[in-house]
């Protein structure tokens, strides 16, 4: 197995992100009601050797931990894990960090809600938007087929 190891720390601040079009948000979006602070602290991507496959477009299998770690008056501190690895296993990935929801209970609630159409909360919906783009930056940098 080859393995590309890249560790990163990003902090990213989200104040305002409109609907995508053709999604709906149940949270509040305007940065009077809410901001969530999205910290990467670990990610990492490994390329499987042997198992390049330029015509092959694998499925992705993705396992997500998101634990509540603190919670006080109007914030909320949250822990998140997503390992994702390719079907066939051509590569993996695994991304860790930090969330902060300062807002309210009542914004926090909601943004723990599960999406009816995605099956997800709506809060690891917002991580997820917010590291997409460094997984996909490492997912060329190491020549994988990015999520």
């Amino acid at each position: 197995m080859v393995v590309r190891n890249i560790n990163a720390r990003k902090d990213v601040r989200e104040k305002f992100i409109p609907p995508q079009k053709g999604r709906r948000y149940d949270a509040p979006m305007s940065s009077d009601e809410v901001t969530i602070d999205v910290r990467l602290v670990n990610l990492a991507g490994a390329l499987m050797e042997g198992t390049r496959k330029d015509d092959v477009k694998p499925e992705f299998d993705v396992n997500v931990k998101l634990e509540e770690t603190e919670r006080g008056t109007g914030e909320a501190s949250f822990s998140f894990a997503l390992a994702i690895n390719t079907k066939p296993n051509i590569a993996k990935y695994d991304i860790t960090g930090t969330v902060i929801v300062t807002g309210g209970n009542e914004v926090v609630e909601k943004l723990l809600q599960i999406n009816p159409d995605t099956k997800v909360p709506n809060l690891l919906e917002r991580v997820y938007e917010r590291v997409f783009t460094s997984v996909y930056l490492l997912s060329t940098l190491i020549s994988a087929p990015p999520p």
